[in-house]
């Protein structure tokens, strides 16, 4: 038994190096390789069953489920541009480029990055023929400390009519 007992820590300590050195290197955190997209809609209707999300991010479509309250919640790919488009019969589309380059700057690591927005969409019959000329908003992280910076972009144009051919 005397013995025994000299031969445990021994034992014990040459297992110890050989588990940690198999082991496999944890997980990189979510909050290194995503950014939450949290946002709401808002449509005169006020009913959400036709509302779309559309997430454009390198070179496929995604679309996102819109709630019955307008809530929508996407998660995006660092280090990248993403555009986001909003759409809802009867109301003009919107779209807002998100720029995930610089989300992991300033930022607690527990879980991932999150931005939040809410989006009105305005009815089509109160825009007199016009059409956002291209994306109304861009929100990007500041390449120096990671807060984000909001540009809007208001930008109106004729909208494209398709009419109907007739043989």
């Amino acid at each position: 038994m005397h013995r025994l007992n000299h031969l445990l820590p021994a034992l014990a300590a040459c297992l110890i190096p050989f588990t940690a050195a198999q082991a496999d290197p944890p997980p990189a955190p979510l909050a290194s390789t995503t950014v939450e997209l949290i946002g709401w809609l808002h449509v005169e209707a006020l009913s959400f069953d036709q509302a779309t999300v559309e997430v454009q991010v390198g070179g496929s479509v995604h679309t996102a489920s819109v709630s019955r309250t307008g809530r929508f919640d996407v998660l995006l790919p660092a280090d990248t541009e993403v555009l986001v488009r909003f759409e809802h019969p009867g109301h003009l589309s919107k779209e807002v480029v998100v720029d995930t380059h610089h989300a992991e700057r300033s930022h607690d690591g527990k879980g991932p990055r999150q931005l939040r927005l809410g989006v009105v969409l305005e009815l089509e019959k109160r825009m007199g023929g016009l059409a956002y000329a291209g994306p109304v908003g861009r929100l990007a992280f500041d390449a120096e400390g990671g807060c984000v910076a909001v540009e809007h972009t208001r930008r109106m144009t004729p909208a494209r009519r398709s009419k109907a051919v007739v043989f």
